[in-house]
């Protein structure tokens, strides 16, 4: 692992709620897409199933 993912991991870890939150409540679309490219990126398989079920429940909403 590089140091640039260690770096991406760790942030994701630290700030795991905070991304969650922008992504459901968040107003600014690209920020809300940068928030969920992180949890993408370096999010562990837990978080990418709670990521991916927001998703599809915000389907359901629509």
């Amino acid at each position: 692992m590089t140091a640039k993912n260690a770096d991406g991991d760790q942030f994701v870890r630290e700030n795991r709620d905070t991304l969650v939150r922008i992504i459901k409540h968040g107003d600014d679309e690209f920020v809300r897409a940068l928030a969920l490219r992180a949890l993408i990126r370096y999010g562990d398989e837990p978080t990418l199933h709670d990521v991916q079920s927001e998703i599809e429940r915000a389907k359901e909403e629509v």
